[in-house]
């Protein structure tokens, strides 16, 4: 076998040879996901009681109201999926076992780090952030900064083997789409047991449409219904796995779009929810309720 054979680059960051608009890719990426990061950290840490948040201040535990987490005035119960499931430190429910040390925590700090660990160690997204943040490789073709963190990539090894976390993160974001699911018809039951259904009601719907293309559509889900199978007609179990096989890889081909579009709409639901609660917009009854 022949020695490998360096192609010749230029040198220098962003230096190439190429005459296409190569950075307004990553570029849009890093502003995109810099915003995603940015918003969901503000409001995980909004309804913290510590420090210069405590005038936000945990508001679900205080006058028995969900504060900014969900929309309540009307007699409805729409609940942020940033704040799903709902846990409220040192009160009822899942809140009660938490040690009281930590009651200065936002509800969204005890949930998030699995649909961010779910995210951060997706296929797609290590690909995005890996370009746009830590510029390995910054593109195709075309030269990172002389201070790159690494000078060749050696492959997930050291720190990043965390990423073999993700078909367990996988089995967390599974257990989401039902919670989640619930919470969008718990928006239909009003007070008084009447139902109806709002903006906010079709918003939480719409959300877990999406999260349920990008988690099922998710390679580890392709391959934990359909890895190392041979056997795809012999019974009604090897002929169900190869329908869920066969949808996983449909919703797979799209993966990039589901991963995307995903994620503005988690933070667009907890915007809309977050401005209706603020009385910024109002949450319109399109059918029933009150």
């Amino acid at each position: 076998m022949g020695e490998s054979v360096k192609l010749p680059m230029r040198q220098g960051f962003g230096a190439t040879d190429r005459i296409d608009a190569w950075w307004k890719g990553p570029t849009a990426m890093a502003i995109y996901l810099g915003i995603m990061i940015a918003y969901s950290t503000w409001r995980g840490f909004m309804e913290a009681d510590f420090w210069i948040f405590a005038d936000f201040g945990l508001s679900g535990g205080q006058g028995g109201h969900a504060g900014t987490m969900a929309i309540e005035n009307q007699g409805s119960h729409v609940l942020s999926p940033l704040f799903s499931p709902l846990i409220i430190p040192g009160g009822e429910g899942l809140g009660g076992p938490v040690p009281g040390f930590l009651w200065w925590m936002s509800p969204a700090m005890f949930i998030l780090i699995f649909p961010a660990g779910f995210r951060g160690t997706c296929y797609y997204y290590r690909k995005a952030y890996y370009r746009v943040y830590m510029q390995q490789p910054t593109a195709c073709a075309v030269s990172k900064p002389a201070l790159a963190p690494w000078k060749s990539y050696k492959g997930e090894t050291k720190l990043l083997v965390i990423q073999n976390l993700h078909r367990y993160f996988m089995y967390a974001a599974l257990a989401y789409l039902p919670i989640l699911s619930y919470d969008v018809l718990l928006s239909t039951h009003f007070e008084g047991g009447s139902w109806g259904f709002s903006i906010g009601t079709l918003v939480l719907a719409l959300n877990v449409i999406l999260l349920s293309g990008y988690t099922l559509g998710c390679h580890a889900f392709r391959h934990l219904v359909g890895g190392g199978t041979n056997d795809w007609t012999s019974s009604w179990v090897a002929r169900f796995k190869y329908k869920l096989w066969s949808m996983s890889s449909f919703l797979n081909v799209h993966h990039k779009d589901w991963a995307l579009f995903s994620l503005f709409w988690v933070m667009f639901a907890d915007f809309y929810i977050y401005a209706c609660t603020m009385d910024w917009w109002t949450d319109i009854v399109l059918w029933g309720g009150l």
